[in-house]
């Protein structure tokens, strides 16, 4: 969701980071700023003609047909109306590792119970919990490596699994939770050769062949390339093997696609596709990989039959979803197959130049072709705290003379025809992670709307 570090979440990020050590990866889910900068500066688009939904099968490394069933013991908690809250890796790192190693988990359980009682205290009911920021893990995996969020550095092994722990304590408190991954991004070259050869993004940086092919180097970081079938294998796994082993009642993916436009990311495979008569262009072509991903992860998810959801939470602005991202969200809406709800990261005012809160909501409603398919409104308190929105034209300041945007914002959800719930980014904008004192900056436009949030139904 968010592409570089967040200036506006500095202060909160960088006390939840000194508890683990320097080499937690850089690149954040919470660089919203940033993340507007780059929306913004696109100019409208006319809805493109929408590729045709892929047909074929997931397939096994033996290029057999893949059965893909998950956990069935297990049926999930969902509520018709979702009052959701994003707990990321940042909101967590202090509380998951301290002094550079894990925190010993009676600690980690207190401050984790704390967590999920003020979510809950102010009225949702449903958490997302990051496991998968960097092609990591937040549990003991054995397809992707330790994160350093939990274990305070690439390379350490975890001591108990907390995942286990905090849903747990979700489950006592009636909390429905999600798992969330990025299914593109990865680690920095330094923080990749920190983990064990075992894991299969060591061996595709090391292998001649397979390095800038299966993982690509784009800035500091190294992305997933979709284009390939074992890749898309990779992310599978990793999705399979937590909802196999853990009670989840749902599978979220961010808005970590495709990183960039430029053809050198995935040329080789593109120019193999042409060369076997493939008629696409290439961001067509891109948006098909993605499509035989999401379409393949939907799959997993539903084969359990045990009522767990899957949805996608894009970023706001649909240009740059669909150009830059090759995310094709008209198809994700609009056919079977792929997911259950979609969430846009609607972090606008209602006085922003561009894409103001109203007009955001509603063209991403106007994808909504399948009746199936649920919306889920994504909102941030990152304005509330700054006080200002540099892309906002004459809005800049609407977030530092207005303390209700996001009570006027939730109370426009109840004009959707297709919402069922709202989502917030992020717990550090509520409290701070260790203490639990409310976040000061954020009062006044707490007071305001959570009693709303409390009692709003979007089922009438």
């Amino acid at each position: 969701m968010r592409r570089f570090v967040c200036a506006v979440l500095s202060l909160l990020l960088l006390f939840s980071l000194v508890a683990c050590n320097s080499d937690l990866p850089q690149g954040s889910e919470t660089s919203e700023s940033d993340t507007l900068e780059s929306q913004e500066t696109d100019k409208p688009t006319e809805k493109p003609t929408r590729p045709a939904r892929p047909t074929e099968p997931p397939l096994d490394s033996n290029g057999e047909e893949e059965d893909i069933k998950v956990n069935t013991q297990y049926t999930a908690l969902n509520y018709e109306d979702m009052k959701c809250m994003w707990l990321s890796q940042f909101d967590l790192s202090s509380i998951y590792c301290e002094n550079g190693k894990q925190r010993d988990a009676e600690s980690f359980r207190a401050l984790m119970a704390t967590v999920l009682d003020n979510v809950k205290a102010n009225g949702m009911n449903t958490v997302i919990l990051q496991l998968r920021p960097n092609a990591d893990s937040m549990y003991p995996s054995e397809v992707y490596p330790p994160s350093a969020y939990v274990v305070g550095s690439y390379g350490n092994k975890f001591s108990y699994d907390a995942i286990e722990i905090v849903l747990e304590l979700a489950k006592e408190r009636e909390l429905s939770i999600h798992a969330w991954i990025n299914p593109l991004r990865a680690m920095t070259d330094s923080q990749i050769r920190s983990v064990p050869r075992s894991y299969a993004i060591r061996k595709w940086l090391e292998d001649d062949d397979l390095c800038g092919k299966y993982i690509v180097k784009v800035g500091e970081n190294w992305y997933l390339n979709p284009a390939y079938a074992e890749v898309r294998e990779l992310i599978l796994d990793g999705a399979r093997e937590i909802m196999e082993n853990y009670d989840f009642d749902g599978l979220h993916m961010d808005d970590y696609f495709y990183p960039t436009t430029d053809e050198s990311f995935d040329n080789r495979a593109y120019y193999q596709y042409i060369r076997e008569d493939g008629k696409l262009a290439l961001a067509d072509w891109r948006r098909e990989n993605l499509n035989k991903l999401i379409s393949d992860m939907y799959s997993l998810v539903k084969s359990a039959e045990n009522g767990a959801l899957y949805g996608i939470s894009p970023a706001g602005n649909w240009n740059n979803v669909y150009n830059s991202h090759c995310a094709d969200m008209y198809t994700w809406c609009a056919e079977e197959g792929y997911i259950d709800y979609i969430c846009p990261q609607v972090y606008f005012g209602m006085e922003h130049g561009s894409f103001d809160f109203v007009k955001t909501c509603n063209e991403w409603q106007s994808y909504i072709k399948n009746e199936k398919v649920k919306l889920v409104i994504g909102m941030s308190l990152g304005k509330a705290q700054s006080g200002t929105d540099n892309y906002a034209g004459d809005g800049k300041y609407e977030w530092r003379d207005n303390k209700d945007v996001l009570k006027r914002c939730l109370e426009y959800t109840k004009e959707l025809d297709k919402c069922v719930g709202v989502a917030y980014f992020c717990y550090q904008y509520f409290y701070h992670p260790i203490t639990a004192e409310p976040n000061a900056a954020t009062q006044e436009e707490r007071d305001n709307f959570i009693p709303l949030l409390k009692e709003i139904s979007w089922k009438e």
